[in-house]
Formats: C-alpha cells, structure tokens, sequence
C-alpha cells in the first residue's frame, strides 16, 4: 500500500468516494490512529482501503520519538516508493534478529534526512603540517595545564566555528519556506559505539577556547561510551562534524542530522607527498600531514558556492592556525 500520489484532486471522483467509502471497522480503526483514507492507496477496488492494508501500515514499525524526524508522511501514511519492493525473506541457515531500538531511530532517522534534504557533497584536502608541528611542541604543557589529551578535533572544531560565523547559513535550519539562522553554534560530534552511533553536542561552540572544547569534547565523548549521556546532552546541535578516519577512512558523504543543513566528514590524518612551491616558485615535493574534508549540504537552501566558500574558509583557518591559539 503506498499513499496517492496526487491525494489532492478532485474529492468527489468515483475513485476518491470508493477509497474513503471503506468498511466501518477499516474506517474506525483509521481515525483510531489518525490516518487519512483519502491519501492512502490500498489494494482494493480503485485503491480501496482494506482491513489487511489499514493493519499492515500500522504494524509497519514504530513511530520515531521527540527531536527525530518521523519516517511516515503526515496524518501517518506510508511515504510513496516506501514499500515498493518487496521485503527480503530468509533462506535456510540464516540468522534473523530484530533491530536494537537505537539501530532502529538510526535507521529512521537516516532515511527521514535523506528524503527531507537535498544532499550535494563536496570534498578538499587539508594540510595539518602547521597544527602538527604546533599540536607537537605545545601538547605536553598543554595536558599538563588542563589535564586533557589535545588530539586534532579541537582544532577542527574551533576552526569551523569560525566558518560558521563567516557563513550563518550553514547553522539554519528550514522551517517549510522560510530559514531559521541559530544564534548559537552548537556543534553535534558523532561518537561511533560497539550499539550504534551518538551525536553528543558542544552548545555555544563560540564562546570557548581550545582548552574548553577540548573539555567538552572529552568529557562528552567519555559519558556517552559509558552510557552517563542525559537526552538534553544530544539535543540542539546546529551542525555536525563526523570523523571516520579515526578507522581509516580516507573520505565519504555522510548524511544530514536534521533539522540541521550540513554535516562535515573528516577523513585520516596521514602522512602524503604533496608538490609544495618555495618563494623562489622552485616546485619541490616534501612530506605533509594532511587529510581530506567532505561537507554535505542541504541544496534547497545552501548553494555549492557558499558550501565550497565555507570549506575553503575552514581550510585556511586549519592551515593557518595561530600558536598563540593554543
């Protein structure tokens, strides 16, 4: 069963009065759960809707919760192309397992953002020599003054913040047809567990140093592998950073956390060769640390140029990073 594709015309054809002409008990169990008849396309006679269609939608899974986008279309119908094909069966010797409840919002969620934003991903390459060199000769006092590891994220973090400031769209969010600019930078950082996938968030990014982000980030990072995160902890984020090159990943597209409209994707941090050009404009190749960034934005109200614009800016921050910054 799958909605009409086109519920909105003219409400007194022969197949409008059929579908929403269905049995009493159909039609009771549909208000029962706020379902609308009139958008749905059941396999009956012109779409009719049957008792067997009306309980496979409702048995079709559980509603997503608060602060995540539900998967079913409004008034609680079945999104169009939703169960087009057919539901993989298992063959003998197979192991089936239900879903953990996270692993089911995750994938809730994931297919929501994708059908709710237009994705487009780009990708630059980043040198990390100068943070490198700076994160090597300043991190033994800097631990030993904060009593925290400084890895690579907080430069990250703090660098994009200021690119968030530099571009406010890229910390919006749409609201139908208008855009919601956030004051504050709240930054979702994706923490992978052994069950699942968790966005703790940074809120007011903007107001801390590298020692306070590299505090919240730590100590958010430690909670939520032990399951000590509150639900107000991964809640509000304005944008989202994801890093898998901590396994090795060179690159990907990772997909919206919404309501937000950009996610960005940090690769490995390795060792390349890069073509590098002396003032003498002498070309030479010299060993850099480096690793690629990919940013994934929402189309319908950020265009490739601003989202370029942006990378570019957090780029040059990232490369240009100040000592006295640490």
């Amino acid at each position: 069963m799958q909605t009409d594709p086109s519920p909105g015309g003219n409400g007194d054809s022969f197949e409008h009065r059929i579908r929403t002409r269905s049995s009493p008990l159909v039609r009771k169990i549909a208000a029962e759960h706020g379902l609308d008849l009139a958008a749905l396309r059941g396999s009956g006679i012109s779409g009719r809707v049957t008792r067997k269609d009306i309980l496979a939608i409702i048995e079709s899974g559980p509603q997503s919760p608060a602060g995540l986008p539900s998967m079913h279309a409004p008034g609680g119908a079945v999104p169009p192309g939703m169960h087009d094909a057919p539901l993989p069966q298992p063959w003998p010797g197979d192991r089936v397992e239900a879903m953990s409840k996270m692993r089911g919002l995750i994938s809730d969620h994931m297919v929501a953002s994708r059908r709710t934003s237009a994705h487009v991903t780009s990708f630059m390459e980043v040198d990390f020599t100068r943070v490198a060199r700076i994160r090597a000769r300043r991190r033994a006092d800097f631990e030993a003054a904060n009593g925290q590891k400084l890895t690579y994220m907080p430069f990250i973090i703090a660098s994009v913040v200021k690119g968030i400031q530099a571009f406010p769209i890229m910390n919006s969010s749409v609201a139908g047809k208008t855009v919601i600019y956030r004051k504050p930078v709240n930054i979702g950082v994706a923490v992978a567990l052994e069950w699942g996938l968790i966005v703790p968030v940074i809120r007011n990014a903007e107001d801390l140093s590298l020692a306070g982000i590299t505090r919240a980030l730590n100590d958010l990072a430690a909670r939520a592998r032990a399951k000590k995160l509150s639900p107000e902890e991964v809640q509000d984020g304005t944008f989202t950073i994801t890093n898998p090159g901590v396994f090795g990943s060179l690159m990907g597209t990772p997909i919206i956390n919404q309501p937000q409209v950009a996610i960005m994707g940090v690769g490995t941090i390795e060792k390349r060769p890069r073509v590098i050009t002396s003032a003498d404009g002498e070309d030479t190749i010299a060993i850099r640390t480096c690793a690629y960034f990919s940013i994934s934005f929402d189309h319908r109200v950020v265009d490739g140029a601003v989202a370029d614009q942006f990378l570019a800016f957090v780029k040059k921050a990232i490369e240009e990073y100040p000592d006295s910054g640490v």
